[in-house]
């Protein structure tokens, strides 16, 4: 992490959070913690028809609920193999969306896979580019990883603008890879790794260890 593990009051009802790991013009990347349920499962409620058709799901189609899929995450969010960041409005602290390194290889590897959400009423504005970004970055540079690979629809068309935006290069398509709603789709397969990644200044992380003497530049930590 890039910062120390203090905590900081966030803009919910004054509740304690983790400062964040890294920060963009207009989001924050952080770890789940038990306070965020309430938030986080009425988040994907009302997001659920936005999100639920691309999401993995059992043989049956069925999802499961937001609060089992919360305790998942809390119970992952920081292990060897799994690393969950949520994607935070940087200026209010509102939770917008997730994202995951999941299935994390060390050794000659070090690679994962990356998937994300972001909620409905946020898509579309550029909060998951900058979001991204800020892992990638962290998965680079902290975490020494080499290569981040990323599967989605070939339907999915924000989703294959996101990863072609930050440089991630498609490597060829996977039939009936995975099951979504109860069907077995196809899903491409898109990767990036270390040396190709060049975070563009706009979206560059503010890791709070920077200092400036700028008192112009000063920003309370969320």
């Amino acid at each position: 992490m890039s910062r120390p593990a203090h905590s900081s009051k966030s803009a919910v009802k004054g509740q304690t959070r983790p400062r964040a790991i890294a920060r963009g013009p207009h989001v924050l990347i952080r770890r789940p913690v038990p306070a965020d349920r309430r938030e986080f499962i009425a988040l994907r409620t009302a997001s659920a028809r936005f999100l639920l058709p691309w999401e993995p799901s059992s043989a049956s189609g069925k999802h499961s609920p937001p609060g089992r899929t919360f305790s998942r995450i809390l119970k992952t969010t920081n292990t060897e193999t799994n690393q969950r960041f949520l994607v935070c409005d940087r200026s209010t602290g509102a939770i917008m969306g997730l994202i995951s390194l999941n299935q994390i290889f060390r050794g000659p590897f070090q690679s994962a896979y990356t998937g994300y959400w972001i909620a409905e009423p946020y898509a579309g504005k550029g909060f998951m580019t900058q979001a991204l970004s800020l892992v990638l970055t962290h998965a680079f540079t902290k975490m020494k990883l080499h290569r981040i690979e990323a599967n989605l629809m070939p339907r999915n068309q924000p989703s294959r603008a996101l990863v072609k935006k930050l440089g991630f290069r498609f490597e060829g398509l996977a039939k009936r890879y995975l099951q979504i709603a109860g069907r077995w789709e196809d899903h491409e397969h898109w990767a990036i790794t270390a040396e190709e990644w060049h975070p563009a200044p706009s979206r560059a992380a503010s890791t709070g260890r920077r200092r400036t003497s700028s008192l112009a530049r000063a920003r309370t930590m969320a």
